[in-house]
């Protein structure tokens, strides 16, 4: 992704410095345990990303682009739950949110976790993924949706935190993202993350058409996540 215009700053000191020792009187067992649970979050990690990029380039748009969409994101959520509880870290599924960035805005989701040495900054275990072409996150409330201020007010991500915020990941300023965030229980504070078909606009900026060609994700509190696939199901 491309740097943040600087109107997003994540003001953090994330790296550069000598990291915080670690315990003098931790077990060689206790580290060769946490040592596993961190190979074992990376490897779900990347074995989501290898099925949703798969997806991706068997069914590159339209409907079925919208569907495989909505697998690669309750995947992801997925994914970041049980990287929060193995781990016992805050965990978040991050969405690119620069309008700038017209390759990614509202298309590029990575998982990451949050940095121990440096609270408050974030690592990801592997790259990101980017949907379908012409398939969109829905921005949250009280955020527009491109090309569509008429979009209704119901159909936007309620999980999604707002404003946007500049991130820093891998120790670099990453610039502003939406997230959903899971606690190192593998809960969140619920709500609505909806995709929906969109084209993109003379700029290559995206324009969401249709309120009604969109799926979704139900998250519970619990961090549970239930597919959402249509409309109608989304009961707005």
């Amino acid at each position: 992704m491309s740097p943040s215009n600087g109107s997003v700053s994540a003001e953090l000191n994330c790296g550069g410095g000598s990291a915080a020792p670690s315990g003098s009187g931790r077990s060689r067992e206790s580290l060769s345990a946490f040592s596993l649970l961190e190979v074992l979050a990376v490897l779900v990690v990347m074995a989501v990303l290898a099925g949703t990029m798969g997806m991706t380039l068997r069914h590159p748009g339209g409907a079925v682009g919208l569907q495989s969409g909505q697998t690669t994101l309750a995947s992801l959520c997925g994914a970041a739950r049980l990287q929060a509880a193995l781990r016992g870290q805050n965990s978040r599924v991050v969405i690119a949110a620069d309008p700038a960035d017209v390759g990614c805005y509202l298309r590029y989701l990575q998982v990451v976790h949050e940095d121990l040495a440096h609270p408050g900054c974030w690592l990801a275990p592997t790259a990101g993924v980017l949907l379908a072409p012409g398939v969109f996150v829905v921005p949250p409330p009280a955020i527009g949706v491109p090309g569509n201020p008429a979009w209704p007010a119901a159909r936007h991500s309620t999980a999604l935190a707002t404003p946007a915020q500049g991130m820093a990941i891998d120790g670099a300023e990453a610039g502003p993202h939406y997230f959903v965030h899971f606690t190192p229980r593998g809960t969140t504070g619920g709500g609505t993350l909806i995709l929906a078909a969109g084209r993109s606009a003379g700029d290559d900026s995206p324009v969401l058409d249709n309120p009604d060609d969109v799926r979704g994700v139900l998250l519970r509190p619990s961090g549970a996540c239930t597919m959402l696939n249509d409309a109608g199901a989304l009961g707005l």
